[in-house]
């Protein structure tokens, strides 16, 4: 397949344009600056508000561009949080919608979010479950609803529901590493809330089995097989790094975050990866404390 990839430099992206590659695809990358070129892409496409994205001879579509979470969630961050999905999103489907129906990829791989479920405890959260309340809940419900606009023009859509990535090339596993491995970490509020992580290697294995079978449409869920407390993941990264935990955060003091960022550390997602289960998708990393290990090096 000749793959279209959005976001093809940032951590996710890097990973998945690798993916493509180890299964003999190409992938097309698409950038701001289409004069640069990315890493493993046989070429790039520009992709910014000026004009209108070529999606002319792919055969599947990925988007994965969109403002980081992290820094303060100033009122400014939220609105560029919220922006840089929807109106980006809306761009590939306006593109979707201006080409001849037989000339459109087959399917469009958008990169959601598992903030979509709210804070919702010890429930078990699959991709039935009905969406939460919160910034990252609303934010989600909107730019799902764009995706899926491509749907409604016989495009398979399937919206990927990223949990906390683990890696050593991005995200925030290198600051957690360096927080831990001087002995500063520590669980945060009461470390009873579920953390969905998933390993890079199985975000990218899980977005290319999503092109691959024709079967996937909708949510899927991409997590790992087993979430954990945050107080559990505390507790293995602290005894990966041979340091104790001994500076918990607590959740008062969270709670002074701006914007209602706090969701991000203290939000509870019991998130279950049901679809890939019942495609019987192999985990490369189904275990945490190998993830994390590969994750920093040891």
């Amino acid at each position: 397949m000749r793959i279209g990839v959005t976001g093809a430099s940032g951590f996710i992206g890097g990973a998945v344009v690798a993916e493509i590659l180890s299964h003999n695809h190409e992938a097309v990358g698409f950038s701001r600056k289409p004069d640069r070129s990315l890493p493993g892409c046989s070429e790039v496409r520009g992709f910014s508000s000026e004009s209108a994205p070529d999606l002319s001879g792919l055969d599947a579509l990925v988007h994965l561009s969109g403002e980081s979470l992290l820094g303060p969630w100033t009122a400014g961050k939220k609105e560029e949080i919220l922006n840089s999905r929807i109106r980006t999103t809306q761009r590939l489907v306006n593109a979707l919608w201006a080409m001849e129906a037989e000339q459109r990829p087959k399917v469009f791989a958008c990169a959601s979010a598992v903030g979509i479920y709210g804070d919702r405890g010890d429930d078990w959260l699959d991709e039935e479950a009905d969406a939460g309340f919160g910034f990252l809940a609303d934010v989600v419900k909107q730019w799902e609803a764009v995706a899926m606009k491509a749907q409604d023009m016989g495009v398979r859509t399937v919206l990927l529901r990223i949990g906390f990535v683990l890696g050593s090339d991005g995200g925030a596993m290198p600051m957690l590493e360096n927080l831990f491995s001087k002995g500063l970490g520590g669980k945060l509020g009461n470390g009873k809330q579920w953390m969905p992580w998933i390993h890079i290697d199985d975000v990218a294995g899980i977005v290319q089995t999503c092109l691959d079978n024709h079967l996937i449409n909708g949510p899927v869920n991409v997590t790992g097989p087993e979430p954990v407390r945050n107080r559990e993941f505390t507790k293995t990264l602290a005894e990966v790094v041979k340091k104790p935990a001994l500076f918990p955060v607590p959740s008062p003091l969270l709670n002074l975050l701006p914007g209602g960022m706090h969701e991000m550390f203290l939000n509870s997602l019991r998130v279950d990866p049901i679809v890939m289960k019942s495609h019987s998708y192999r985990w490369n990393y189904p275990d945490l404390a190998a993830a994390i290990r590969e994750s920093i090096g040891h």
